[in-house]
């Protein structure tokens, strides 16, 4: 008797060789890369490839809808993973597709590109633990995927103009006037 699973590959690879013959016949060039897949990713590739080629063909077929899910769960993961240093391609072998795929689903659905979305995800969670909290910039830096503080110092000073200790100079200045304002009202 076979395992679920020796069963499932027996499936997988029935269908797969199926799928080989027919391909040869209608696109020779196809089988051939077809019969060069060695690993699930070469496979996830072809299929997007193939995706991608009958979109380009057709450009009338509309692409797939947006679960209204998908938006929020591609956040979610980003934010939740912003210590990992979170890539494209993580964020692609999360939703189970290319990493092509993915930037293109990103953007349609974002409205940005990922590399874009990321960096202001990165400035707006380092500006609220700059201002909220009296963590490290090492602390900081680690959070938010950068390897040490200098990366991190460097990132915050080229995407905000200001660096993280003149923010943090500048809320103290803020909070010191406020209290200031209220002792002198009292």
């Amino acid at each position: 008797m076979m395992s679920g699973k020796s069963s499932t590959s027996n499936i997988s690879f029935d269908r797969l060789h199926t799928f080989s013959s027919e391909l040869r016949v209608q696109s020779p060039q196809w089988a051939d890369r077809l019969e060069q897949v060695r690993t699930e990713q070469d496979l996830g590739d072809l299929i997007c490839d193939l995706f991608n080629l009958s979109h380009a063909i057709n450009p009338e077929t509309q692409p797939p809808p947006i679960p209204h899910t998908q938006p929020s769960r591609i956040a979610a993961f980003v934010n939740e993973n912003l210590h990992r240093g979170v890539t494209l391609k993580v964020l692609a072998n999360f939703l189970g597709y290319s990493e092509k795929y993915c930037s293109d689903l990103f953007c349609r659905i974002m409205g940005e590109p990922f590399s874009k979305y990321l960096r202001r995800q990165r400035v707006e969670r380092a500006r609220a633990l700059l201002i909220t909290t009296r963590q490290t910039l090492t602390e900081i830096a680690s959070a938010l995927g950068f390897s040490d503080q200098f990366a991190f110092s460097h990132f915050f000073k080229r995407a905000t103009g200001q660096s993280p200790m003149a923010i943090r100079l500048t809320i103290a200045r803020q909070q010191r006037q406020t209290i200031q304002g209220l002792q002198q009202t009292s």
